[in-house]
């Protein structure tokens, strides 16, 4: 029989509580102790010089190579500086929980016990994690319910809860909204030579460069509820894209189930258009069949992947509300997704490429979610959402693509997953007008008949 031992009214002495905190959090004793070993070993000069040196490294590498310093150093020591000296450290951190009533009280002891901060991430400027201990007594829901007043606290624009095990919740605080302007259509370059297949611009991400996505290679699929701006992405692909579609090397296949989104660019699909189901099947049929011709004369030449030009273009499939033909119309939904299926299974190599758009990105509408590699949220309606378009945790690391408010100035706002460290990024796609897609259209149909005279 193991030792029972007897339930005190003592807490545990701050000397010991002293000590507990520096384990939890070692760099607060590690650091002061390197820099005295140092000075010990080394001499007070030596250690400045070594100091001195490294701060200036960071500065000459902050200066001279923002793409690696915002990567690499810059979310650690984002981080570090908001745990430390923001709201999440010491008597900061608890006279938050204290206002909202966060604590719990040991009726005993007469000890308040507090939520702990265990760890802050912050992974892009407008965006911060903070893992919270909960405290004994408390659930997530004390969070949840707190959640609107903890942000005008903070002054964040809003803070989303997330459980990411029991006793533990995630606290996701967007500090600022990094866009506040309409990102003007992208230019339409003059020449082939100058897309990059691979890295097609659609907007801004939130560090202000340049946000590109990769047609070639892969296939798409971008969620996002009514009037989330998908269709801003696909028209800032095609005048980003505008040459390699005048000069074929770029070939159109489009389903326009909703009839009115892309009927605009119906004069430079040549006839591969369709806004009918039951056309939009015939027009999918068709794709896969030019897949497998596709495959058939690779085969007899001996290549096993090709890069896009007249003889061998890429063959970008658009299917918009891609849940209304494969889960909505049950007359055409089980051959539909078959013929995707093989598609996007097979098409890569062929430059066959699908490009599709939904609202309800669950299993239960599309069945055939994973086999689009590359991914966007915008806004959605559920916050199971951005786990289900960008992989497991993607909104406890930050993709709070359901707080988006659904107002017209957020359209096109979003994230995606960067494919190496999976950390979301917010983006927002550029915004085209009617008039810049009327600029799409003659510039790929001039550029056509102007082939056609010369060829004459």
């Amino acid at each position: 029989m193991g030792w029972k031992w007897n339930a005190s009214k003592r807490v545990v002495a701050a000397e010991f509580r002293a000590a507990r905190w520096l384990a939890r959090n070692p760099e607060w004793m590690l650091a002061p102790s390197a820099v005295a070993a140092g000075a010990c070993t080394l001499g007070p000069s030596v250690t400045g010089f070594v100091l001195g040196g490294a701060a200036g490294a960071t500065g000459l590498w902050y200066r001279g190579h923002p793409d690696s310093f915002d990567t690499l150093a810059a979310p650690t020591l984002r981080a570090w500086q908001r745990r430390w000296f923001g709201a999440y450290v010491g008597g900061r951190w608890r006279d938050l929980m204290d206002v909202h009533k966060l604590t719990t009280e040991h009726r005993r002891k007469k000890v308040t016990n507090y939520p702990r901060v265990v760890r802050v991430r912050s992974y892009s400027p407008s965006i911060d994690t903070v893992l919270v201990k909960l405290a004994k007594g408390q659930s997530p829901m004390h969070f949840a319910r707190q959640a609107e007043e903890l942000a005008h606290a903070m002054e964040a624009e809003r803070v989303a809860i997330e459980l990411v095990k029991p006793g533990y919740v995630a606290l996701v605080v967007q500090r600022n909204e990094p866009f506040t302007e309409i990102i003007p259509a992208p230019d339409m370059p003059e020449h082939s030579e100058d897309v990059d297949l691979r890295a097609v611009l659609l907007g801004e991400d939130e560090y202000g460069g340049d946000w590109t996505e990769p047609v070639q290679g892969t296939h798409t699929l971008t969620a996002g509820g009514t009037g989330s701006g998908k269709n801003s992405l696909a028209f800032a692909k095609l005048r980003s894209m505008a040459p390699l579609i005048r000069d074929g090397i770029v070939r159109l296949w489009v389903c326009d189930p909703k009839y009115l989104e892309f009927a605009a660019i119906k004069p430079i699909t040549e006839n591969r258009y369709a806004d009918d189901a039951g056309e939009c099947l015939e027009l999918i049929e068709m794709w896969v069949d030019d897949m497998e011709r596709t495959q058939k004369r690779m085969q007899r030449a001996g290549l096993r992947s090709v890069q896009p030009s007249r003889e061998y273009p890429l063959n970008l499939l658009i299917v918009d509300e891609i849940g209304s033909l494969v889960a909505y119309r049950p007359e055409y939904a089980r051959q539909i997704t078959g013929l995707l299926a093989r598609g996007t299974s097979m098409g890569r190599a062929t430059l066959h490429v699908a490009d599709a758009y939904i609202q309800e990105p669950d299993k239960d509408t599309l069945s055939i979610r994973d086999l689009f590699p590359n991914r966007i949220c915008l806004r959605t309606t559920s916050p199971t959402h951005p786990d289900m378009v960008l992989g497991e945790g993607a909104r406890e690391r930050g993709a709070i693509a359901d707080q988006i408010p659904a107002i017209p100035e957020t359209a096109g706002i979003g994230y995606r997953t960067d494919e190496r460290s999976r950390v979301p990024r917010r983006v927002r796609a550029a915004y085209t007008t009617d008039e810049n897609i009327r600029e799409l259209v003659e510039f790929v149909r001039d550029g056509q008949t102007g082939s056609l005279r010369s060829i004459a």
